[in-house]
């Protein structure tokens, strides 16, 4: 890997936010789900199309997909989490743009320079 002074200035920027938000944030990768359940009593409102709302993580572990509850006085937490991976995962995929960009112009280079 070649000195940083090498990066672009977009790539710069954005390795800086990546590794300020890996420092300054909790990251938790997912999708928060909002579900309506019937809870199953005879005389609750849900019986009558009022359901039981709450909210879960959809996540993978290992190779399966779980659901995970989230009590109501964690979810801001939660969220914060979630959009912090969402964060993290936008600079990458800028990151990763950006060198395929130098790679595709390196590519053409090499290859206009190898024809003469």
């Amino acid at each position: 890997m070649r000195h940083r002074g090498g990066l672009s200035a977009r790539e710069r920027s954005a390795r800086s936010k990546l590794a300020q938000l890996l420092h300054s944030r909790v990251v938790l990768r997912g999708s928060l789900v909002s579900m309506a359940r019937v809870c199953g009593k005879p005389s609750c409102k849900c019986t009558r199309g009022h359901k039981h709302v709450s909210l879960y993580l959809s996540t993978r572990v290992g190779t399966q997909r779980k659901m995970i509850y989230i009590p109501p006085q964690m979810e801001a937490d939660v969220r914060s989490w979630v959009e912090a991976y969402r964060e993290l995962e936008a600079l990458i995929d800028e990151l990763s743009q950006a060198r395929m960009e130098r790679l595709l112009r390196d590519k053409e280079r090499t290859m206009s320079s190898s024809k003469r």
